[in-house]
């Protein structure tokens, strides 16, 4: 019983002394190997994609949100855009998706391949194809929309064609406006209308 005791004892004291040195020599080659390659002065980007947007000032992801006094949310977010080299207060951006949360629960959102922003006017003109869909069931395009940045408003400068509640919908023009009297925010067509009711 003596015998064996003295070997777990004399066991215990060896892998005391050689489980230290193992992970110590398991470490030492994990740092060795992670040296092999040398990563420093890599840059995820190419040299000219740098220069080219340092030369170019351009915004990656901008986005500008706001209110309505009576309590509409206003949003705008784009891929990227940048200032306009002869006009201050004015960006171009490129894939613009803009969202209105009326205070009514209705949402209405344009999405647009290009557009203008124009700070101190605060509109944004949209172009490219614009298309413009709604929570009530509208989904329609047109070529070119003026909008409101900071309050509801938003035209057409061209026909607009699509889908409705009620069926296709083709017009000359569209208004997105504020009924004065009852303080509503109403789709209006205009110029033309023609509607396929489908029942």
């Amino acid at each position: 019983m003596a015998t064996r005791d003295g070997f777990h004892s004399r066991l215990v004291a060896w892998l005391k002394i050689l489980l230290p040195l193992a992970a110590l020599a398991l470490l030492s080659t994990l740092f060795l190997l992670s040296r092999g390659q040398d990563h420093s002065g890599v840059l995820p980007f190419s040299q000219i994609g740098l220069q080219e947007r340092a030369r170019e000032e351009i915004i990656a992801a901008p986005r500008f949100s706001g209110a309505t006094t009576r309590g509409d949310l206003i949003s705008f977010v784009a891929e990227t855009a940048r200032p306009d080299p002869d006009l201050d207060n004015v960006a171009h951006a490129s894939n613009l998706d803009a969202k209105i949360d009326l205070t009514s629960g209705t949402h209405i959102s344009f999405q647009s391949a290009n557009a203008r922003l124009d700070s101190q006017n605060e509109e944004a003109e949209l172009m490219g194809g614009v298309v413009i869909t709604s929570s009530t069931g509208y989904s329609l395009h047109s070529d070119n929309l003026k909008t409101k940045m900071s309050e509801i408003g938003a035209e057409t400068a061209g026909p607009v064609y699509g889908e409705g509640p009620a069926g296709t919908v083709e017009a000359g023009k569209m208004l997105l406006t504020t009924d004065p009297g009852s303080d509503e925010v109403q789709l209006l067509f205009t110029n033309g209308v023609k509607l396929v009711y489908q029942p």
